[in-house]
């Protein structure tokens, strides 16, 4: 199963497919707050045309994304794919998969049902 990774003014950063609110998630705390963080600082290290204010805020955005996609991976376990794909220009596409169970079965039922349901 899928999910992505990414700010795109729904709310929240996780996708499966369809935007996923952080209550239905299941997380843990620590990581919805990380995750609701690194949304404000991608919208608040952009300029009124999108762009970034400075490349090393696109860097921060890109390293921070790849912590949080491998916390994520590693809350829902093997079944999941995580994917991270950067607004960063020249930085690839990349997905995680933690090789344990995971470390929040809350999380794992709830990602789940909403990959199911969509499908």
């Amino acid at each position: 199963m899928l999910v992505r990774l990414l700010p795109d003014y729904a709310g929240t950063v996780l996708w499966c497919p369809h935007p996923v609110g952080y209550a239905a998630a299941q997380l843990d705390p620590a990581l919805v707050a990380d995750l609701i963080r690194w949304e404000i600082g991608y919208y608040d290290a952009l300029t009124e045309d999108f762009g970034w204010r400075d490349p090393e805020l696109a860097g921060e955005f890109t390293a921070t994304g790849i912590r949080l996609a491998l916390r994520l991976a590693m809350q829902l376990g093997s079944g999941f794919d995580i994917e991270f794909a950067s607004y960063e220009a020249g930085v690839a596409t990349r997905r995680f998969r933690s090789e344990c169970p995971a470390d929040n079965p809350r999380a794992t039922a709830a990602f789940t049902l909403l990959a199911r349901s969509a499908a």
